[in-house]
């Protein structure tokens, strides 16, 4: 494993059969030259970013970011493998050095972006949130800066992005989509059954997961394959009418705004979750 380019003493690419990686590690590089052989010892991340424009922006941002930022980016990467039960799309290291970078140049301008998600993103990405809120105590405290809480929102969108399975590389716009999809399907469930839904239950938890996985499809355009039960979807259809009505309107919406058809399938799990969320409010 032979060194093609040098970036710094932590950060190297290398050619691997015809198609450059990036290699991170502390003194990776120290007293390296193009050529060297790697201390395959000092190696903590080896990465392949998929597009040729996400390589080179971060070629970019390897040469002319500080390295104490990079640095920061490659411990918030690491606090979200840590936290997060789930692969993490290299992109993040893209995406994060990009935020991040801008973020310490807007605070020194006195630049102060105001994020309209903070709510939503608390509500349906709490897990990420947290680790936003961490990710930006430890930005304030490397950087000795006052980061606010519109900075966990948008790192919490980054890590969503980075997680999304059939979804690849760098799709904050779809991450954010997402996440107004979701907000309005809410809105159309408290609407029709004119209800304050309880987000501290288990129906509620459960049908927000299965609502992430929905809008994931949505935004990725996966289609769910069907099982072809129509019998058993007449019959909850039938059981469960005003769910199913609920579910109408919902796929109304999904399929004006985002001309995405909601599956038979999908209809009848939503109609089940939805069914559940009342049962265990009337209960």
């Amino acid at each position: 494993m032979h060194i093609s380019k040098v970036f710094n003493n932590n950060v190297v690419a290398i050619d691997a059969n015809g198609q450059e990686q990036v290699v991170m590690g502390r003194g990776i590089a120290f007293q390296k030259r193009p050529g060297d052989q790697i201390d395959q010892t000092r190696i903590e991340k080896i990465f392949t970013l998929e597009s040729k424009e996400s390589y080179e922006r971060f070629v970019h941002f390897l040469n002319e970011m500080p390295t104490a930022e990079m640095e920061t980016v490659k411990q918030i990467v690491r606090l979200a493998e840590q936290r997060l039960d789930q692969p993490i799309h290299d992109s993040l290291y893209v995406t994060l050095a990009d935020h991040l970078h801008f973020a310490l140049s807007r605070y020194q301008d006195g630049i102060q972006i105001r994020n309209p998600l903070v709510w939503e993103v608390k509500r349906f990405y709490a897990p990420e949130f947290v680790i936003g809120k961490e990710a930006v105590n430890l930005i304030n405290e490397r950087h000795e800066v006052k980061l606010d809480e519109d900075e966990a929102v948008a790192i919490a969108l980054h890590l969503v992005n980075a997680t999304m399975s059939g979804v690849k590389g760098e799709n904050l716009h779809l991450v954010t989509e997402m996440t107004r999809a979701t907000q309005a399907i809410l809105t159309i469930i408290t609407y029709h059954f004119q209800i304050e839904l309880d987000e501290e239950s288990y129906a509620y938890a459960r049908f927000l997961t299965h609502l992430k996985y929905f809008v994931q499809r949505l935004a990725s355009g996966e289609k769910v394959k069907s099982t072809g039960d129509e019998t058993l979807f007449l019959m909850v259809k039938q059981r469960y009418p005003e769910a199913f009505e609920c579910v109408e309107k919902i796929a109304g919406l999904i399929a004006t705004k985002y001309h995405y058809d909601v599956s038979m399938d999908e209809r009848l799990y939503m109609m089940i979750h939805i069914e559940n969320l009342m049962k265990e409010r009337r209960s």
